[in-house]
């Protein structure tokens, strides 16, 4: 009888099939290599204890003011489904070695409604200020180039570079990011705000989603100490902010030599 794991591509919707040890052991190699997750050695499920985190941070700012009664409501955990995440992992067929992604399936976690909130209030802010270096699909691409040659810059001589940050959702590190997203916030703040929202008090709601991040994984509890959690929204814009930081010198350097960069 074949010992074989079926799952889902990651980045498409077919599956895969692929012999279980092997699987495991891509799956254990990845761990090892992120050194993002911690086991919660106790062996107590870790989901009272996020959810008390979540609610009185949420009561703490409602009532100094800092958020409204219908923010509060809004990304107040709903307790009749509410469940501990729980990881898995794709395996990366578009890659030559075949890796795994680890997508940590929080849709009833405490932390949830707040990192759906975040990803609301500041996605748009950030799409807005990188749409000059964002390409949207391929023919965005095509149509950057294009302009570009009408130009004249494109010559003979030019060079196409791509490159990819591994592991980037679970490798950002936790305090830089936080200090990345603080001096995000700060820039495009209005008189200390974004929309109602002081820069404090969404740096506070951005710690406890990462603080919380917490996951059930074969019979063990584990927390992510490093980046944050595939598949929680805040994830994608909170690594986005870090990345523009990081890319602001690349930036500027291609804006002075008439050069293209776009992610």
């Amino acid at each position: 009888k074949a010992n074989i794991a079926v799952g889902q591509t990651d980045k498409s919707k077919l599956f895969f099939f692929i012999d279980t040890q092997e699987y495991e052991e891509k799956i254990t190699n990845y761990m090892t290599k992120t050194n993002a997750y911690q086991e919660i050695i106790s062996g107590i499920c870790p989901l009272a204890d996020n959810l008390h985190l979540v609610i009185l941070l949420l009561d703490h700012l409602l009532q100094r003011n800092e958020i409204t009664k219908e923010q509060h409501k809004q990304m107040y955990p709903n307790l009749k489904t509410l469940e501990l995440a729980h990881i898995y992992f794709n395996l990366k067929v578009h890659k030559p070695e075949m890796s795994v992604r680890p997508i940590v399936a929080s849709i009833n976690a405490p932390a949830r409604q707040i990192s759906n909130f975040l990803d609301e209030l500041l996605t748009p802010i950030y799409n807005y200020v990188t749409k000059d270096i964002t390409f949207i699909n391929g023919i965005d691409v095509v149509r950057k180039l294009q302009e570009y040659q009408q130009q004249g810059y494109l010559t003979s001589t030019t060079l196409f570079l791509t490159f990819d940050v591994a592991d980037l959702y679970t490798m950002i590190p936790r305090d830089g990011a936080i200090a990345a997203l603080t001096r995000f916030c700060q820039k495009y703040a209005i008189n200390g705000k974004i929309g109602n929202i002081k820069v404090d008090t969404i740096i506070q709601l951005a710690c406890v989603v990462l603080d919380t991040n917490s996951f059930a994984y074969k019979d063990k509890y584990y927390r992510q100490i490093k980046g944050g959690a595939m598949g929680s929204p805040f994830t994608m814009v909170l690594a986005n902010i870090y990345m523009l930081e990081w890319e602001q010198k690349l930036i500027q350097h291609q804006k002075e030599h008439h050069e293209i960069y776009g992610r």
